[in-house]
């Protein structure tokens, strides 16, 4: 965004300078779509990561399709299966789970799960905008250990993610 500079002793290209006394914007940009991930989308997601106050959160794109906004904060007594449930059949989520396994010989472990829920049955748009906010979600959210992209239940079985999970602790 380079503006040419009107001027009689130069034609080089500056850079337009910021207004001044403009109110600092409590979300980040993200990239591709346009759609913003809220400060507390990130806030809520530290206090997961470091004091283990959530089993999960699910986040969703708002109806207007303008911010990331936490839709459910998970305690620490639910299970998988019960994360499992709170994710809707025909639409979008993202998702963080903390996923503990016992690894056999290593003794018990953990893994920050990042979950993208596209199930087929979800609208094309929808879809579009998930994938295209995906990355800058993830820089958000420092921390995350595996990716689980998933488009029906067989892909986010509980098998499947402690075999992924077990992959990486190798």
């Amino acid at each position: 965004v380079y503006k040419r500079q009107v001027s009689t002793q130069s034609t080089g290209l500056t850079k337009p300078k910021p207004k001044p006394n403009q109110p600092k914007n409590k979300t980040k940009k993200m990239s591709n779509t346009g759609v913003t991930i809220t400060d507390a989308c990130v806030n809520e997601f530290t206090q997961f990561k470091l004091k283990a106050k959530y089993r999960y959160i699910i986040f969703k794109v708002t109806d207007n399709l303008k911010e990331i906004v936490i839709e459910k904060l998970g305690d620490p007594s639910k299970t998988y299966k019960q994360f499992l449930e709170e994710l809707p059949a025909d639409d979008c989520r993202y998702a963080v789970f903390n996923f503990e396994y016992d690894s056999g010989s290593d003794g018990k472990r953990s893994k920050v799960v990042f979950f993208l829920w596209a199930p087929d049955s979800s609208t094309i748009k929808h879809k579009m905008i998930y994938a295209g906010t995906k990355d800058a979600i993830k820089k958000s959210l420092e921390g995350l250990q595996i990716e689980i992209q998933a488009t029906d239940r067989s892909e986010i079985d509980e098998t499947e993610v402690l075999n992924k999970c077990k992959l990486i602790s190798k």
